[in-house]
């Protein structure tokens, strides 16, 4: 017992040992407090039927400054796509960074069109008393619309188009994905008789059902297949009616072609 206390010991003295040589011979910066975007790549949301969000773009310095310093974002229309005053203006342009921080941000709004739009917004950072380093010197800011899918209806019923002529229609009961809030699992996008309506063939029924994951963008619509035969879909949602109208294809037939499938809230 004595033997097995003293190899416990030792652990754990060589434990902490090792954990004291990590945390002195972890690197510190001891350079200028110089200006950086702490994100080069950023996304400002607005949410959908709500005109304009505002968004904070972010920066940082290497080092806490020292007193207070005055920065400026500066827009560079030449590497964007948005235009100043008419998808987004600028709320707040100049932030003071306070003595002692190593964050600070800045305020736009931006206009729902443009977020629909995606379009894109490029800034740089400007002030007469830091300077700036050698790297994280533009952010791209993208707009994009979001759509919160609230009280959004797990039941459906589809109809299907195919052949110019209505096959069967079905029932289809989502699935959440998990970790996700805008991904639902369908067991058939089709439906169970679709194949054996296409072919004549009742043999068919229950059989080749086409599932999948269905991913709502905003009104915009992808189906990815979860068999190799599927070639997936796109398609539109409609928040106002919840309506998904969403063209799959295939290569389970020697033929090509494609089957529309119009999912109604139930």
């Amino acid at each position: 017992m004595k033997n097995i206390f003293k190899i416990l010991s030792a652990i754990i003295v060589l434990g902490f040992t090792a954990v004291a040589c990590k945390y002195d011979d972890e690197p510190t910066y001891e350079g200028n407090s110089l200006l950086e975007f702490d994100k080069t790549e950023q996304t400002a949301f607005v949410v959908l039927n709500k005109n304009s969000a505002d968004y904070l773009v972010t920066y940082g310095v290497l080092k806490a400054v020292d007193g207070d310093h005055n920065v400026e974002l500066v827009f560079d229309s030449s590497q964007s796509t948005a235009v100043l005053g008419t998808d987004f203006t600028i709320v707040e342009g100049t932030d003071v960074l306070k003595s002692g921080s190593v964050l600070g941000d800045f305020k736009i709004k931006v206009t729902e069109a443009a977020a629909e739009a995606g379009k894109v917004a490029v800034f740089k950072l400007k002030s007469g008393t830091l300077g700036n380093a050698i790297f994280n010197q533009e952010v791209v800011v993208t707009f994009k619309l979001s759509c919160p899918l609230n009280n959004f209806p797990l039941t459906y019923d589809v109809d299907v188009i195919a052949f110019g002529d209505n096959a069967p229609s079905h029932q289809q009961v989502f699935t959440r994905v998990a970790g996700t809030d805008n991904q639902f699992k369908v067991n058939s996008s089709w439906g169970p008789t679709f194949v054996a309506w296409a072919t004549e063939d009742p043999s068919y029924n229950n059989q080749y059902l086409h599932p999948g994951v269905i991913t709502i963008n905003c009104r915009n619509v992808t189906f990815k297949s979860d068999v190799s035969w599927g070639k997936g879909g796109t398609g539109t949602y409609d928040p106002n009616t919840g309506i998904i109208d969403i063209v799959v294809g295939q290569s389970l037939f020697t033929s090509p072609f494609t089957a529309r499938c119009i999912f109604k809230p139930h």
